[in-house]
């Protein structure tokens, strides 16, 4: 008993390169990865804005500002404090393992 490709649910069938179906869905594939694209380089900008505003305000106040800042920062969130200091700890144990040996 012989079955066409596709013909089971779930199982993908196979459409011709020029098939329209298959044109819309690429185009409408390839506009939601423009607009993701678009999304993100407004976060990363975002993002990049306010970390050079904060560098320029460490810079203007010193390192006094930093240790103030971390400390309420540690006392307002935790647990995010406890894995951000962990995952920095274990970076540098990897680096300075790499340097050793």
């Amino acid at each position: 008993m012989e079955t066409e490709r596709g013909s089971y649910p779930g199982t993908p069938t196979t459409r011709a390169a020029g098939d329209p179906s298959t044109t819309a869905q690429s185009g409408a594939v390839g506009r939601a990865v423009e607009t993701g694209v678009e999304r993100a380089g407004v976060l990363v900008k975002d993002a990049l804005d306010k970390t050079r505003e904060k560098v320029a305000e460490y810079r203007d106040k010193g390192l006094e500002q930093v240790s103030q800042d971390v400390t309420e920062y540690t006392r307002s969130q935790p647990v995010p404090a406890l894995l951000i200091a962990a995952g920095v700890g274990l970076v540098l144990g990897m680096l300075l393992g790499r340097a050793r040996g």
